[in-house]
């Protein structure tokens, strides 16, 4: 008996891919007409998937989603240039069940995805263009290299008092002055094990410095643009901003309008508190746990600069300590400097010290 081969035609029908993407292999979910087609593993290719997808479901426009981390862009990037619709999701915005929370495999994280994406409850996160993603590795590399900066430093004092050597009064201030350095290259230790170990931590320090002042250089050629001179210098004219806050803000938001309100860029920042609400109790808690981590630290640290040369904002900041403690207070001011910064950024026009915008009051 022969068997007949029938050839679906999926002409204008969807079919919605979930990814679960790791370093040496995707799972593939596949949903269409709210079932699940087919669920498998595959080599960590887009060519191979929008292979497979064309042969076996021609015709058909097909929306995948994975979820971000790791794996960056080049994932939707590859799968748009061949014609698949492609989004990146914030993992923390998939619904999860209890059961899934206890329950996790790679194949259980695509279905979720998949289904999710179906039923039209994904939003996919905003997503830079390969130049704008490689000026935020560059800002992004500055600053992890300041970080081993000071770790290198802090294994260094933690070595010499280990070892019952104490840093000289003169040089225990925090500062790494040219005469430090000179007084620890030339300090006369014990034991040729402990000298050795600790000119080995001045090399990778004076190493790592190196490459630090190398980054700067290449972030200073990189304001040259017009567009990251002038909204660096707008951003600049709000009080308490400096430089690296200018230029890490511009980097990784890169589009103001894509919060269409400040609560929303509110939001992504991370000065939202988390809200427990129930009939008639409501409990505000702590700042929510989603936010981003480097651009929260730099707001609170400019907004205690921000309070010593703004005169309104100092009389804000007061009058919330008393009231809120001085750990809510800085945020407060945070908030507010960053409701500055939306305008001015929105606006085009530089901020003048002492006016205070619509809709901002000195009392909240």
């Amino acid at each position: 008996m022969t068997k007949l081969q029938v050839k679906v035609d999926f002409t204008d029908q969807i079919i919605y891919v979930g990814l679960d993407i790791h370093l040496k292999s995707w799972h593939v979910t596949i949903y269409f007409g709210q079932r699940l087609q087919k669920s498998f593993r595959q080599d960590p290719c887009p060519k191979k998937l929008a292979n497979f997808l064309k042969e076996n479901y021609p015709g058909a426009k097909y929306k995948c989603a994975y979820e971000s981390g790791f794996s960056g862009f080049w994932v939707q990037r590859q799968l748009a240039k061949l014609g698949i619709e492609c989004i990146i999701v914030n993992a923390a915005d998939v619904p999860q069940t209890n059961k899934g929370m206890h329950f996790k495999t790679d194949k259980v994280d695509s279905k979720r995805i998949g289904v999710a994406l179906e039923s039209g409850m994904l939003q996919s996160i905003y997503i830079p263009d390969s130049e704008q993603e490689s000026d935020r590795h560059l800002v992004r590399c500055n600053e992890r290299l300041g970080r081993d900066l000071t770790r290198c430093k802090q294994r260094i004092k933690s070595m010499l008092y280990q070892i019952g050597i104490a840093i000289p009064q003169e040089f225990n201030n925090g500062s790494w002055s040219n005469k430090f350095v000179q007084w620890l290259k030339d300090y006369k230790l014990e034991n040729n094990s402990s000298r050795r170990t600790l000119d080995h931590y001045l090399q990778i320090m004076f190493n790592i410095h190196q490459e630090k002042q190398n980054t700067l250089k290449d972030i200073r050629q990189m304001l040259k643009q017009e567009h990251y001179s002038n909204l660096v210098k707008l951003l600049r004219s709000v009080c308490g901003v400096g430089q690296m806050t200018a230029i890490t803000l511009t980097t990784e938001i890169i589009d103001m309008r894509r919060f269409r309100t400040f609560d929303a860029l509110n939001c992504y920042i991370g000065f939202c508190p988390n809200e427990y609400t129930s009939g008639e109790k409501q409990r505000k808690g702590h700042m929510s746990f989603r936010l981003h981590k480097r651009l929260r630290s730099l707001l609170i640290e400019d907004a205690w600069i921000a309070i010593r040369h703004d005169p309104a904002l100092s009389y804000c900041f007061y009058k919330s300590k008393m009231r809120l403690g001085e750990k809510r207070a800085i945020i407060v001011i945070a908030r507010k400097l960053l409701g500055r910064i939306r305008a001015v950024w929105l606006s085009g026009k530089p901020y003048e010290k002492g006016i205070i915008s619509q809709g901002e009051s000195i009392n909240n």
